[in-house]
């Protein structure tokens, strides 16, 4: 439910994710075209959206026991879902730690710490003059997986870990946990968390809830490397149904049940072991579960379809995913090169991109293209409407109006200076295949696309983690253009971070923000203001509308949507109440409720 950039990533999410300068956005010429039309679609209706009524059910084991390989392509980099970066961090996470609430695959908030969803209407919400109080009550006789109670006193301790001033590299910041003024409840199980102001992703923010002592017992500067430490996880604290038993260098990870989950889960976990294996690339994972190697495989999407023709349909879950892939413009990058050109050149960078030819070539034809960051899957949706068909012809006078002239190489230049773009990404070959694309659609209306991929660590690096002058480093800024992938918000306000301009990383606590794009457009700081004030819904899904018509609209300078992808699991038919979820692309949300017959 954080807001990650992804790699494959997921930056990430976050996955996976200049000093105090904000940008603004040029406003288009009269001979410039819409690479979207402005003009908004159907008003979103005024009702509130049905949360929490959800359609899941487990369906009772019949067989308790059996072990279950799971399989990944990449190794995780933490199990800590605070720092979580990547796809696979969040699964192997998800078998570990419960949240105060889960999401189901249909979208629907569920209790699981804590015994019921508190809102305004049920009285588990009350609002106090700016500000809110969220009261949870949490689950009688719950224990850690060291037999400690789960009680208050751990939102306290999880809220006071994620404020301290030494905690670097959070892949959600601090958004959310910096209005909570404190927590009552000490030791006991009905607690409530006072917020200083409205706080609308108040549902989503205890996601997990951490151990208070265990977490205590390690400096917060270290906390990155020695809480959870990769090496040795089994010395860490869970409350999920798995708990580490051995890890083997970067191959495997042995989960037993956690003899403590039942008051959780409301029966005991239905495996006698979990083990995660991991391979090096998507292709040799492929061959492993052809090889019946494991009975779930992982962390699939579209690039890998070609692969899967040999394997039985059955035997594959296919989900429309929140993932989509997107091309992100720095417009500071693209303000200090080319002025006040700025707006005009991202405007027919858009137009000249032929999405259509990227799904039918390196997509081979099994993505879905849209011209919305936000899902159909989502209650806020809105359908903005437009063609996703590319037109070089219109791209190519507004350059030319705007003074850009042909040279006899066919690039184009101005007052001595080319029109060269940075174009980045990560080292998957679909990106790769994608970008050379692009750049051979930019040459034939005059831009030089200069063409780089670097590892994920490069790309997503934190700012303090990464060195300034990191090529290709989103949060650094050391782009012009690059795709990489973002995950549709479940929770409107998970945009924030993404399209506030208090979230640029020159601006945001700790360069924690994930505003890339470094974006400044006041109406969509307003409107996102609105989300984040208030918890009337109908206000909020009247907001988000007007953030899609921005979208789909020439003031937006920050984004060009790629296409949605699809979520696939490679899944062995013994393997029961696998569901797979689009709101993390990880299946795991329910592996509790896994059996095996």
């Amino acid at each position: 439910m954080r807001e990650r950039l992804i790699g494959v990533l997921t930056v990430s999410v976050l996955v996976a994710a200049a000093c105090g300068q904000s940008t603004s956005t040029a406003s288009p010429s009269p001979n410039s075209a819409s690479v979207l039309p402005s003009t908004p679609g159907p008003s979103a209706s005024p009702q509130a959206p049905n949360l929490t009524t959800s359609t899941y059910k487990a369906v009772p084991a019949t067989n308790a026991g059996g072990k279950v390989v799971l399989a990944e392509w990449q190794y995780p980099s933490t199990v800590n879902p605070y720092y979580a970066m990547n796809q696979t961090d969040i699964e192997v996470s998800d078998s570990m730690f419960d949240s105060l609430l889960n999401v189901t695959p249909d979208l629907k908030y569920t209790p699981d710490l804590a015994l019921n969803v508190p809102t305004l209407d049920n009285g588990g919400v009350v609002l106090t003059g700016d500000g809110m109080d969220v009261t949870w009550t949490l689950r009688p006789g719950m224990q850690w997986s060291d037999r400690q109670p789960i009680n208050c006193d751990d939102i306290k301790a999880t809220w006071q870990w994620i404020m301290n001033k030494d905690n670097t590299g959070l892949a959600g910041g601090t958004i959310g946990w910096q209005d909570v003024t404190g927590v009552d409840g000490g030791t006991g199980t009905d607690c409530v968390m006072h917020f200083g102001k409205v706080y609308e992703a108040y549902l989503s923010l205890v996601s997990p809830l951490l151990p208070a002592h265990y977490i205590t017992t390690v400096p917060v500067k270290d906390a990155k490397t020695k809480l959870y430490p990769m090496a040795s996880l089994s010395t860490g604290v869970y409350s999920g149904p798995y708990i580490p038993d051995s890890v083997t260098g970067r191959a495997l990870i042995a989960l037993k049940p956690n003899p403590y989950w039942a008051v959780i889960g409301g029966h005991d976990p239905w495996l006698t072991s979990v083990t995660w294996k991991y391979y090096g690339d998507a292709g040799s994972m492929i061959d492993g579960y052809k090889a019946g190697e494991f009975d779930l495989g992982q962390d699939l999407s579209n690039a890998n379809m070609a692969a899967l023709t040999v394997i039985d349909p059955a035997q594959q879950v296919i989900h429309d995913s929140l993932t989509y892939e997107v091309l992100a413009f720095n417009n500071a990058s693209f303000k200090t090169k080319f002025a006040g050109d700025a707006a005009y050149i991202i405007q027919a960078i858009k137009l000249a991109t032929d999405r259509q030819a990227i799904a039918a070539g390196p997509m081979g034809g099994n993505v879905t293209l849209s011209n919305n960051s936000v899902s159909p899957l989502s209650w806020y949706y809105e359908d903005v409407g437009g063609s996703t068909a590319a037109d070089p012809t219109t791209a190519f006078t507004i350059l030319a109006n705007a003074g850009w002239v042909k040279g006899t190489d066919g690039y184009l230049t101005k007052n001595g200076k080319p029109l060269e773009l940075l174009y980045c990404t990560t080292t998957r070959q679909f990106r790769l295949d994608t970008l050379n694309l692009m750049a051979d659609q930019l040459k034939a209306v005059g831009i030089k696309v200069d063409v780089t991929t670097r590892p994920d660590s490069d790309v997503f690096g934190f700012w303090d983690a990464t060195k300034v002058d990191t090529p290709c480093n989103l949060r650094h800024g050391n782009f012009d253009v690059a795709e990489f992938a973002y995950v549709s918000r479940f929770d409107p306000l998970g945009g924030y971070r993404v399209y506030h301009s208090s979230q640029i990383p020159e601006n945001s606590a700790a360069h924690d923000g994930e505003n890339i794009s470094r974006i400044n457009l006041p109406a969509l700081d307003a409107a996102y203001d609105i989300v984040d004030t208030t918890l009337d819904f109908s206000k909020v899904r009247a907001a988000m509308v007007s953030i899609q018509d921005i979208y789909a609209s020439d003031r937006n300078t920050y984004e060009l949507p790629l296409y949605f992808r699809k979520d696939i699991w490679l899944v062995n038919p013994k393997l029961h109440n696998f569901t797979g979820n689009p709101i993390i692309s990880a299946g795991e949300w329910n592996i509790g409720d896994w059996w095996v017959g």
